[in-house]
């Protein structure tokens, strides 16, 4: 994460605000003012650390967080902001010895989901890992969740309870592409993973192509107008209003006899879901963990 080998030391960092099209040239800026690392932070606080070269952050306004040596000069790093930049710079505060990417790996360990599916940081080896491990290499960083989330959790232990062996899969609301890389990896024929956020599917492409799914996962934005094949299995991870929105594509989608899998509802909206989805969909069972629920169906015949 960090683009140096930092050893454990006290460190500078600075916060400021700034709109997308404006971060490249902050990045910029920060790194020819010394900055050694660099943490993009989205209006739902989620967290880039470095983007790949030549990407930035897609999010309409951002907060920077950039460390410096203890050192710097604050005075002229504020200056040469305010006269290059449209940024607001917020504060400069001490960060005792911390190194990053140790605290990631403190915090951020192999996680099992349901009996087989594993969630794996790169620091971390499956080896140690059972035999029968469905293993997804994942790193924090990259936009979203890691699964740790429950409507996640509910998702992945639905398709380790039933392995979409043969099937054809969309995931619907794809994020990080975990639920879509779960699927090819439980012997899914094909998937295709759709999101509506640019950073998600930059997000996706990035895990999907280092668990080595590319050649049964393909990836799209809904803005790309894909022409959807009909599919057995349809996972939409998002949230109750766009569920609702999108009842009737879904159902269009969706083979007769094919499965469904909803999550990101509350407990409140579980009544209007169900009453939504009993038109196409029947065996209506539901799942909660805490107070967030996962709706499972099957397609009715026409």
């Amino acid at each position: 994460m960090n683009r140096y080998n930092i050893a454990p030391m006290d460190w500078m960092q600075l916060s400021l605000q700034t709109d997308q099209a404006n971060a490249d040239l902050v990045s910029e800026v920060l790194m020819g003012l010394g900055s050694v690392s660099i943490t993009y932070l989205g209006t739902n606080d989620d967290a880039i650390y470095e983007p790949p070269v030549g990407e930035t952050p897609l999010w309409q306004h951002v907060t920077i967080n950039a460390l410096f040596d203890m050192g710097v000069d604050q005075g002229h790093i504020s200056k040469t902001l305010l006269d290059l930049c449209d940024t607001k710079i917020l504060n400069f505060e001490v960060l005792a010895d911390r190194v990053w990417e140790d605290e990631c790996k403190k915090d951020f360990h192999a996680m099992q989901f349901g009996n087989r599916i594993w969630i794996c940081p790169s620091w971390e080896t499956a080896a140690n890992l059972p035999d029968d491990a469905i293993v997804i290499d994942m790193d924090p960083g990259l936009a979203f969740g890691t699964g740790t989330h429950q409507t996640t959790d509910l998702c992945l232990q639905h398709l380790d309870n039933y392995p979409p062996q043969d099937l054809v899969v969309i995931d619907y609301g794809s994020g990080t592409g975990i639920l879509a890389i779960a699927a090819a990896k439980l012997g899914a024929t094909s998937v295709v993973a759709i999101d509506n956020d640019p950073q998600a599917v930059l997000a996706t492409r990035a895990n999907v192509a280092n668990n080595h799914c590319e050649n049964i996962i393909a990836i799209h934005h809904t803005d790309d107008n894909e022409v959807l094949e009909k599919c057995d299995l349809l996972i939409a991870n998002i949230l109750a209003n766009p569920l609702m929105e999108l009842e009737s594509a879904f159902a269009d989608t969706v083979k007769e006899g094919g499965s469904i899998v909803l999550s990101g509802i509350l407990e409140e909206q579980l009544e209007m879901i169900l009453e939504a989805y009993q038109m196409h969909f029947e065996s209506l069972e539901v799942q909660q963990k805490d107070e967030w629920c996962r709706v499972s169906g099957t397609r009715k015949n026409k």
